[in-house]
C-alpha cells in the first residue's frame, strides 16, 4: 500500500497542492479504515510501475480511492483495488467534514 500513498502524494502534487501541508492547516489526519487489493502479477524489485488513483467523495467525511497498478513499460495490470481514508480532527480522533481545499483537489483529478 505504499505505493498508493506515494500516488495520492503526487495527485496531490499536480494539482500545486502539498498533502502535508493542506492537513497540518486544516488540523485533520486521514487515516486508512478499509482497504482491498487483488494481486494478479509480480511486482518485480527495481520493475518501473504506474498507479492509477481515482478518488470518490463518500458523504462528508470519506473518500474512496479506487486503483489499478501498471507495469510502465507494458501496461500490463499488476494490481487493483481500493482504500477508504476517513477525515478525521487531528486534536480528537473524531470523524469531521472534509476541509474545502482537500475537496477542491479531489473535484480537480476526478
Amino acid at each position: 500500500f505504499r505505493f498508493i500513498e506515494q500516488a495520492e502524494e503526487e495527485m496531490f502534487r499536480s494539482t500545486g497542492v502539498e498533502r502535508h501541508k493542506v492537513l497540518q492547516q486544516n488540523q485533520v489526519w486521514f487515516p486508512r479504515v478499509e482497504t482491498f487489493a487483488k494481486y494478479l502479477a509480480p511486482i518485480r524489485v527495481g520493475e518501473a510501475i504506474r498507479v492509477q488513483l481515482t478518488p470518490t467523495i463518500k458523504g462528508a467525511r470519506s473518500i474512496r480511492y479506487d486503483f489499478e497498478i501498471l507495469g510502465d513499460l507494458t501496461g500490463a495490470k499488476l494490481a487493483n483495488g481500493y482504500v477508504v481514508i476517513v477525515c478525521v480532527d487531528h486534536a480528537n480522533f473524531k470523524s469531521t467534514a472534509i476541509p474545502d481545499a482537500v475537496l477542491d483537489v479531489m473535484r480537480k483529478v476526478q
